[in-house]
């Protein structure tokens, strides 16, 4: 997925005097995609897998859901009724006995080891830790499975603070299967990138501003350029996103000025153009990344206060997992030296997110 932006022209109406004037306007082209994101006290991507449904196999199960309250997490309580409504009696399905499960696999949200089972109940217990919004994956051998095939059956989930699935609950849900002679249950999510542009954008990319192109006005060797544009970006990959900034940097044919090839201060009176994520005070210009997701992040390069850079196809944000949604604002600085030559100086930053599912 990709998005244009940043189209910078500059006039200059003398290149031979100590104070050179220069006209520079910013371009933004956008193409917004969106998807609606959702958050709730409820597991979200839910599933289960069975390898083997045949009625009283001996087999594993693999579970997977996210995580979604910002907590710590200390244990996680499995149980395996007929009905999924938490508030319910549980009735155990006939023949299941979990009594003898292993944990094999864990990923995402690891750490984790049974601390008790019964016939239809597994608690999962670690050191209480701060959920990172990984999806959690879990594999456990040993199960044998319910006897009959005429009816489904549930595994409630809970997750608690506590390590040994007491006290109040942090997020809950349920997943459903059932064992058949012929039939195989699975469920999927599909993959989603969330990815929007302008020079003002909505938290979940609800909406923007639809305005694409500023007008800096004239420069002078004692003055800095300035503008900023704002982008949001969400996914619900397992390796989360990545976005590149590519173009070249502001000509006027054969003429340049040069971008930061590493992260500089921005200093009048010397040819220079660049970018970063976060809230600046010389200039200031800009904003710090906003968000709940702190997984979502800005590349080092262009996460320093008062430093600017720009190097086409450099990552400038990432997340290493799942995160939804984040916003990140990108500041832009132009110097100019007085003997800049004369002319329209412009360029065409596109920005592409990928989600690396």
């Amino acid at each position: 997925m990709q998005h244009k932006f940043a189209r910078v022209q500059a006039h200059i109406f003398t290149w031979n005097h100590t104070w050179s004037e220069m006209l520079l306007a910013l371009v933004l082209v956008v193409l917004v995609i969106v998807s609606p994101a959702s958050a709730a006290l409820r597991f979200a991507d839910r599933s289960l897998y069975i390898r083997d449904v045949t009625p009283s196999a001996t087999t594993d199960y693999t579970v997977s859901w996210r995580y979604m309250s910002p907590e710590a997490v200390g244990s996680v309580e499995m149980l395996f009724c007929i009905d999924p409504i938490p508030y319910h009696d549980c009735v155990p399905p006939a023949g299941l006995d979990v009594s003898g499960a292993t944990l094999s696999e864990q990923s995402g949200e690891t750490g984790f080891s049974i601390q008790s089972k019964t016939n239809n109940r597994i608690v999962l217990t670690r050191t209480p830790t701060m959920i990172n919004g990984l999806g959690a994956v879990y594999r456990f051998d040993n199960i044998v499975n319910p006897s009959t095939t005429t009816q489904s059956f549930a595994i409630r989930l809970k997750s608690h603070a506590s390590i040994d699935a007491s006290g109040p609950q942090i997020d809950f849900g349920s997943v459903k299967g059932q064992v058949t002679d012929a039939i195989v249950i699975e469920t999927q999510v599909p993959p989603m990138l969330i990815f929007c542009l302008a020079e003002q954008v909505e938290d979940n990319c609800a909406g923007t501003n639809d305005t694409y192109y500023k007008d800096l006005g004239t420069l002078d060797p004692d003055t800095t350029l300035v503008t900023q544009s704002q982008m949001a970006v969400g996914t619900n990959a397992t390796g989360g996103f990545a976005i590149t900034a590519n173009g070249t940097t502001m000509s006027a044919g054969v003429n340049t000025i040069p971008a930061l090839a590493s992260p500089t201060e921005s200093i009048a009176g010397q040819n220079q153009f660049g970018i970063n994520l976060v809230e600046n005070t010389e200039p200031a210009i800009g904003g710090d990344p906003e968000g709940d997701w702190e997984n979502a992040i800005v590349s080092a390069d262009y996460g320093t206060p008062n430093q600017f850079k720009f190097v086409s196809g450099d990552l400038i944000a990432y997340s290493p997992n799942v995160s939804l949604m984040k916003k990140f604002t990108v500041s832009y600085v132009v110097n100019a030296s007085p003997n800049l030559r004369a002319g329209v100086y412009s360029t065409t930053i596109t920005y592409i997110a990928s989600g690396r599912f």
